[in-house]
């Protein structure tokens, strides 16, 4: 008999009831994965770094700089257990992270849409609230720049409809923008 019989269709042996399953996970107990963007449009799987592979049932993720030191930590949430931060360990690279600050549009910059270049490479971020099952985002957009001191070009453009561009900006460290146009250092 199928668990979920009587669910989403009709069968004459139907009671339209689930299974008690009691404790256990409808999802299961699943291996974690960690992908690693190659650069080239293939994705590695890099879980087995620093423990991430775990097994267990997962229910949320986010994902911030909180230590910023320009690395992106995980703090991870399953079902009856304690959040546990997995912190990035990295080896050295550069990076940039931008702090935007609304002031037409709504104060967290909900639904704006950055584009960075870095020497030949582009990267897009959106600032999303919201963004996650049973967790949250930084609204912080993080953008790595590799090899790269600094980023070229930031082109901003804002819930409001207005536009801001910017560059170049030292990378390793954190920006805060505005909407009317201010740019400021916010430390490292």
């Amino acid at each position: 008999m199928d668990m979920f019989e009587g669910v989403g269709r009709r069968s004459e042996r139907s009671t339209g009831h689930f299974i008690n399953i009691g404790q256990h996970s409808l999802n299961g107990y699943e291996r974690k994965v960690l992908f690693r963007n190659n650069g080239d449009g293939t994705f590695t799987d890099v879980a087995y770094v620093n423990g991430a592979d775990r097994v267990e049932d997962g229910r949320g993720l986010s994902i911030a700089d909180l230590d910023r030191d320009g690395e992106l930590d995980l703090v991870l949430r399953n079902y009856h257990q304690p959040a546990q931060l997995l912190r990035n360990q990295g080896g050295p690279v550069h990076w940039l992270q931008l702090v935007l600050v609304g002031t037409r549009s709504n104060r967290d910059a909900v639904g704006a849409r950055v584009r960075l270049r870095a020497g030949d490479r582009w990267q897009t971020r959106e600032v999303h609230a919201g963004s996650a099952y049973l967790s949250q985002q930084s609204l912080v957009q993080h953008f790595g720049l590799g090899n790269a001191r600094h980023a070229d070009a930031v082109e901003i453009a804002w819930p409001s409809g207005a536009r801001t561009t910017l560059g170049p900006l030292d990378g390793d460290r954190r920006w805060r923008v505005t909407e009317d146009g201010g740019v400021e250092p916010v430390g490292h």
